[in-house]
């Protein structure tokens, strides 16, 4: 009895997995809708008004034409977009699959019995009010989302009548555009990096947009004392003079001037200048390059020695790039000077470290600090050593005066090796500066936190949106030549376009910027805060670590007892007129102070008139200096 029992449950069970696998196996890459899914449909169109023998009928006979119309648009689909590879391989599997006679029977085993009274059980009045439900479900759904766009558009429209009304309210300070660069965008968005605010309007003042949000809201009277100052020292030129100064740039840059792509010994060999280059390690690490021009002239009598530092993302390029008789590294050497030029730690020449590398962020973690109290004393005393000289002339431009200033108050023995120091755009004290980039980031504006952020702790390189955004979009509208004002160092220190010489322009921008790091900007930055000139400021805890006290300390000028010049200008971005009077007030030693007249901060290096306004004064200082050493002994 048992066996019995025990074969019937066995054949069952054959039976019942048989079917259900009969079941899972249906083709799939048949049209077929299966008949439950279209009764469902049918008995919300039409409830209670079929028999289920006309349901079945009216199934099978839909169904055959839903295939055939399926077939058709699977057809019209094909040729209307071309297969490639795989799926032109598995259409044609499939078309042969069809014709096969097991797949057809596999198809007609469907229309049995069997089948026909499970999808009868689906047609019973639970799953009627099933469907019924389904059907309200989807209405409300579908007035919900009604509703939605209703409110969109409605939303839309209201923000498109405001951004109308912007800038109908603005359009006087629309940019003009010329065909030389992409378009860029002028706004800052105050939200995550790289992303836009999703609400908020920009608030624009003369060609200049920042977006603000409810986390950061800005005004209009924000972006004025960001920007006002150097807007009123830029020279407002005509629309013409804007298309006469942009198309004479464009042909200056598709001349392409050999001495935009060669480096400083290239230019000093093409002008028949004797170079020699020089490679010195500091110590904390970085390795310097030092390059000496010798003497038009060569003679036997030992000749003084000038010192030459660039300024801020410079190098020692800036010294050569309007070429002999008009740079004053040329003009110093046919003076029969003997010529040094310095390069910073970060510069295109001094990307170099015993452990470090240009690529990391570590790599750039110092400050001007640095510059003046590891780079500086080392080149100077290499200088003197290779030149058997006891002391010499140090100019400096920009941050090569900080330096300077720096290592004289930190280091006042250093006083005793330097003859005289020329100071062109002298910059200490920065209570006053007109740069709007230096005045953004400083730690009491109103856009540092996001800018602290987006600018990092690295290498200085702000993305195009932060560039337009410090200045260039208020430089493009006043100049109307986006590729310069696309240049950082243009951007940053202003644009003189009256005193320089447009051909000069593309060498300069494939030259500068050549390097610095973010925390020398923000120093400078911390300097428009403070209204002192103190070390780099990490902060009241690590200050506490690092100076012992928790603000950094000042820098005192009664010690820089070294005999100055100082070369400013009343236009200048960087060095403003009332910051150099101050520093000049607190120096102890000051022989010269002389103002240049209508002279923007670039133009101590690159005006053209810098022969006749700058250089000669300086040279001749030197020359009087040099007749008071007997026998240039020192």
């Amino acid at each position: 009895m048992k066996a019995v029992c025990l074969i019937v449950f066995l054949t069952l069970a054959r039976y019942s997995a048989g079917h259900i696998f009969r079941r899972q196996y249906y083709p799939q890459d048949s049209l077929i809708v299966q008949p439950l899914d279209y009764i469902n449909q049918a008995q919300e169109l039409y409830p209670g008004q079929q028999s289920q023998e006309d349901s079945r009928q009216n199934s099978n006979e839909r169904n055959v034409k839903y295939q055939q119309s399926g077939r058709q648009n699977q057809k019209n689909r094909q040729q209307q977009q071309p297969e490639y590879g795989q799926q032109q391989e598995y259409r044609q599997q499939s078309e042969q699959s069809r014709q096969q006679p097991e797949y057809r029977q596999q198809n007609e085993q469907y229309q049995q019995p069997q089948y026909r009274q499970q999808n009868e059980q689906y047609q019973q009045p639970q799953y009627r009010q099933q469907g019924e439900q389904s059907r309200q479900n989807k209405q409300k759904h579908h007035q919900t989302r009604q509703t939605k766009q209703q409110v969109q558009q409605t939303h839309d429209s209201t923000s498109a009548e405001s951004s109308q009304e912007t800038r109908k309210i603005y359009s006087e300070y629309a940019m003009p555009v010329y065909a030389d660069a992409g378009e860029l965008n002028t706004r800052l968005y105050f939200g995550q990096p790289e992303m836009r605010p999703a609400y908020g309007d920009a608030v624009a003042w003369r060609g200049v947009e920042i977006a603000a949000n409810a986390n950061t809201p800005v005004d209009r009277q924000d972006i004025q004392k960001i920007f006002n100052e150097a807007y009123k020292t830029m020279k407002h030129v005509s629309q013409e003079d804007k298309k006469i100064f942009h198309q004479a740039y464009e042909q200056a840059a598709k001349t392409d001037n050999e001495d935009a792509h060669l480096n400083a010994t290239q230019l000093l060999n093409k002008y028949q200048y004797a170079v020699d280059t020089h490679t010195i390690k500091t110590d904390d690490g970085y390795f310097l390059t030092l390059f000496r021009i010798q003497p038009k002239e060569q003679t036997l009598v030992q000749r003084p020695v000038v010192f030459l530092m660039h300024g801020l993302l410079g190098s020692a390029d800036d010294w050569l790039l309007m070429g002999p008789g008009k740079s004053l590294a040329y003009l110093l050497a046919d003076a029969g000077y003997e010529v040094w030029l310095g390069n910073a730690r970060g510069s295109k020449y001094s990307r170099r470290h015993v452990s470090k590398h240009p690529a990391q962020a570590d790599f750039w973690q110092y400050s001007t600090d640095e510059i003046a109290l590891h780079d500086l004393p080392v080149m100077i005393d290499y200088v003197l050593k290779t030149s058997s000289q006891e002391k010499l002339y140090y100019v400096g431009y920009s941050q090569g005066t900080t330096a300077f200033f720096a290592l004289a108050a930190a280091r006042p023995e250093y006083n005793n090796k330097i003859i005289m120091m020329y100071a062109l755009s002298p910059m200490a004290y920065m209570s006053n500066v007109r740069s709007p980039l230096l005045r953004m980031i400083a730690p009491t504006s109103a856009f540092y936190e996001r800018l602290h952020e987006q600018l990092g702790h690295g290498e200085f390189k702000p993305s195009k949106e932060l560039v337009n955004t410090f200045g260039g979009a208020m430089c493009e509208t006043e100049i109307g030549c986006r590729n310069v004002c696309s240049n950082i160092n243009f951007v940053m220190s202003g644009v003189g376009v009256e005193n320089l010489d447009v051909e000069l322009i593309p060498v300069i921008m494939q030259h500068l910027p050549a390097g610095a790091s973010t925390r020398q900007i923000k120093q400078y930055a911390q300097a428009v805060a403070h209204n002192e000139f103190t070390k780099y400021d990490y902060g009241a805890e690590i200050n506490q670590r690092v100076y012992g006290s928790a603000q950094p300390p000042k820098y005192n000028m009664q010690k820089v007892q070294t005999p100055v010049a100082l070369y400013y200008s009343e236009e200048d971005w960087l060095a403003h007129p009332s910051d150099v009077e101050r520093l000049a007030k607190e120096l102890p030693n000051v022989k010269d102070l002389y103002k240049v007249q209508h002279y923007s901060n670039m133009d101590f290096q690159f005006s053209k008139n810098a022969p006749e306004m700058v250089y000669n004064r300086l040279i001749q200082s030197i020359q009087k200096q040099s007749n008071q050493q007997q026998n240039y002994g020192y």
